[in-house]
């Protein structure tokens, strides 16, 4: 099962500033950066190729996390659905982003088992289409100490 989970909305834009997109969706950013600032690994000092040091294109993101799963939601996509919320309101302005760029939702889970067992539901799936953006995910899965043992 899904123990806990991360989603963020990832925004790439050639024609929008980071303030524009924030201003577009009337909501700040948790991590961002305009063409030609430095990107975490500028700011390191990482030894890179110069297209990764510095963005090419705007980013903009904003992060949802959920803590360990509790009896509430046993589904693996609390974080997921509380971005979802966020979002719908701004479906429309998602829609306006893509034309000069790219709106993607990124999800991950950790498992506590060796399988990454997860729930979709019906009224997700239906918020996730309405708001139109490609959705990628990962499950991290725990290993089996017992199996490992024998």
């Amino acid at each position: 099962m899904i123990r806990n989970n991360r989603a963020s909305l990832s925004v790439h834009s050639d024609t929008y500033t980071v303030a524009q997109i924030s201003h577009m969706l009337g909501i700040e950013p948790e991590s961002a950066g305009d063409v030609g600032d430095l990107t975490p690994s500028g700011r390191a000092g990482r030894n890179m190729k110069p297209q990764y040091l510095t963005y090419q294109r705007t980013f903009w993101s904003l992060h949802e996390e959920s803590p360990e799963a509790n009896g509430e939601d046993e589904t693996g996509f609390s974080a997921l659905r509380k971005l979802v919320e966020r979002l719908l309101p701004v479906k429309d302005r998602l829609a306006e982003l893509r034309a000069g760029g790219e709106t993607v939702i990124w999800w991950s889970g950790d498992s506590d088992s060796t399988q990454g067992g997860f729930v979709l539901e019906p009224d997700l799936l239906d918020a996730l289409s309405v708001l139109g953006c490609h959705v990628y995910g990962t499950a991290f899965l725990s290993e089996d100490v017992e199996r490992d043992a024998e």
